[in-house]
């Protein structure tokens, strides 16, 4: 079967994509007795399979050698970037299928967990150490996340390490995806939005220049605001320095400190509760090891890297 995709250029991950779409189909389809955007869904979901296919056909017309004309040029970009451009499709798609799969949300749950843990709310206890330039440098931080894996995986690319690139975003993926299904049935906003925290949380995160405009940004690409639990800034970030800590320990090492600050930052800056970064930190755990086992067992030598340069 695997030989068969491959003649047909399907790469795995395109098939992971294929099948996570089917996945919110079936999302979209238990909420349409409530769910008021009609076909929207359908034509989202619809074009998210669209982008599959011109991978697919583009990788199946693809000419040898360094592309020459302007068309072969954008086909390369495409297909370079097509993973970040179809998770970023699907994603801006929950807001239209997730509250209306399942209409409750689990905040009051995930606020007593933390609160049973430390005896405080921990978005309200560090409110002590709030300060305008501590605010820039975490939003920063926090904003900084959305670009981390593209550092490993440029460096990947550039070596022509076609299988370690494959086997490194097959692992995200798997990451992400698990998280977004987990959205679905633990649908989560976060203690900015927690109306019992929110009234404790007196102090603004007012920085000087940089926190305002961030949050403007995260909140017109965010639409879905029930993507707290489990946090995959935790689970990407995590997820990225194992694989740096793989393939350059150099780039690990000069991470490490980066990715911490992105941990504390989803607190500081309200977006998660503790127990959301304990779940994500679990969940690369077990994801991590069991899509590397499924890359290296079953895909490696059977399906040609997506990312195979000729």
């Amino acid at each position: 079967m695997a030989q068969l995709y491959n003649k047909r250029f399907l790469s795995v991950i395109d098939l992971l994509n294929i099948v996570f779409v089917f996945i919110l189909f079936i999302f979209y389809f238990f909420s349409l007795s409530r769910n008021p955007y009609g076909a929207w869904p359908v034509a989202v979901l619809g074009f998210s399979l669209s982008l599959v296919w011109l991978a697919v056909y583009l990788r199946k017309n693809k000419k040898d050698g360094f592309p020459r004309t302007f068309w072969e040029k954008l086909s390369k970009i495409y297909l370079d970037f097509y993973p970040l451009i179809f998770m970023f499709v699907v994603f801006e798609s929950f807001f239209m299928i997730l509250p209306y799969f399942n209409p409750r949300d689990y905040d009051k749950v995930m606020a007593s967990i933390d609160f049973r843990m430390f005896g405080v709310y921990p978005t309200v206890w560090i409110e002590r150490w709030i300060r305008p330039w501590l605010t820039d440098l975490l939003y920063l931080l926090y904003f900084f996340y959305y670009p981390l894996p593209l550092f490993i995986l440029v460096y990947l690319y550039r070596k022509r390490m076609a299988y370690a690139l494959d086997r490194s975003v097959f692992i995200l993926l798997v990451v992400n995806y698990g998280a977004y299904i987990t959205y679905f049935f633990v649908p989560t906003m976060g203690p900015r939005f927690y109306e019992p925290i929110m009234h404790l949380q007196t102090k603004a995160l007012n920085g000087i220049f940089l926190a305002g405009p961030i949050r403007d940004i995260i909140r017109v690409f965010e639409p879905n605001k029930f993507d707290a639990f489990p946090s995959l800034h935790v689970a990407t970030s995590l997820t990225t320095i194992l694989i740096m800590f793989q393939y350059n320990k150099k780039m690990f090492a000069i991470f490490i400190p980066i990715v911490a600050g992105i941990w504390l930052a989803v607190v500081y800056c309200r977006f998660h509760y503790v127990i959301d970064m304990i779940v994500g930190a679990a969940w690369v755990i077990i994801a991590f090891a069991i899509s590397g086992w499924v890359y290296d067992r079953w895909i490696k030598g059977e399906w040609a890297p997506y990312f195979k340069q000729k």
